[in-house]
């Protein structure tokens, strides 16, 4: 394959917005991708493509840390009534469950609050 300015030359690589084969003369490495040296707009598509695979890894971030939060909070709540329940040897269990309750709550109601940025 040759490059698409350069008739005579081999391509060295292929624009990630355009898809021309391009030398390295014509080549730059914009965001991890090989786009038109001169060109804004392929360096626009690329910035485009680099801000959605960023935004689509946020996204699963986002979701992993909603389920943590709620995960951890029910597992809370539920130490929080097995332990309150049989009263372990625990110098103030009602201040100690009482706490591990707001606790709980917090973290649950921190869970559900978690949206999609």
């Amino acid at each position: 394959m040759k490059c698409y300015n350069h008739h005579d030359r081999d391509a060295f690589a292929v624009c990630k917005s355009c898809g021309k084969a391009l030398c390295l003369e014509c080549a730059e490495k914009y965001r991890g991708f090989y786009v038109c040296k001169d060109s804004p707009a392929c360096k626009h598509i690329a910035d485009v493509e680099y801000v959605t695979y960023f935004k689509d890894n946020s996204e699963s971030a986002w979701m992993f840390n909603r389920i943590a939060f709620l995960l951890i909070g029910a597992f809370l709540f539920i130490y929080v009534l097995v332990k309150s329940l049989w009263f372990f040897m625990v110098p103030c269990p009602i201040l100690e469950t009482v706490l591990l309750v707001l606790l709980a709550i917090i973290l649950i109601k921190k869970g559900m609050d978690l949206k999609f940025k």
